[in-house]
């Protein structure tokens, strides 16, 4: 909540819906209590975050939904927050280089030796990047297939 927002404002978190469409166009509602078991109060200069997952059905979906909120001050006051839409791609399965490449074939390093290793092609991104998921057909996320 904004710091200048009046004491008044002050609110607690009761419920979220989330609405989930699927790249195939099926639509699914999920509505339930409070987030990942909480029932933040929001209050001037306050800020609550989260984090949640779910599983996709098909390569890409998008999210939208609303949080409910009821004033402290009057808890008749009711009033949703919306969420606006929001896009999720379930990246393409990949094979790590260490396991699919023989040792002596290509190597593997770690120069600074800060336990990020790359492969020696130049970039640190993959030959993945930029791929947009929804466009390739048939294509599904590793956790189901």
């Amino acid at each position: 909540m904004s710091s200048s927002a009046s004491p008044e404002a002050s609110c607690q978190l009761d419920s979220r819906y989330w609405k989930i469409t699927t790249s195939d166009g099926k639509v699914e509602g999920v509505q339930g209590p409070g987030v990942v078991g909480e029932f933040p109060i929001m209050t001037p200069g306050k800020v609550h975050e989260y984090a949640s997952c779910t599983t996709f059905s098909t390569p890409s979906e998008y999210m939208e939904g609303f949080y409910a909120f009821h004033r402290l001050a009057n808890k008749e006051e009711v009033f949703d927050v919306e969420i606006p839409r929001f896009h999720m791609v379930c990246p393409p399965f990949r094979e790590p280089v260490v396991r699919t490449q023989k040792a002596s074939s290509r190597r593997i390093d770690d120069p600074d030796d800060d336990g990020e290793l790359f492969d020696g092609d130049g970039d640190d991104f993959g030959d993945l990047r930029g791929i947009n998921m929804a466009a390739l057909e048939g294509a599904l996320c590793p956790r189901h297939i």
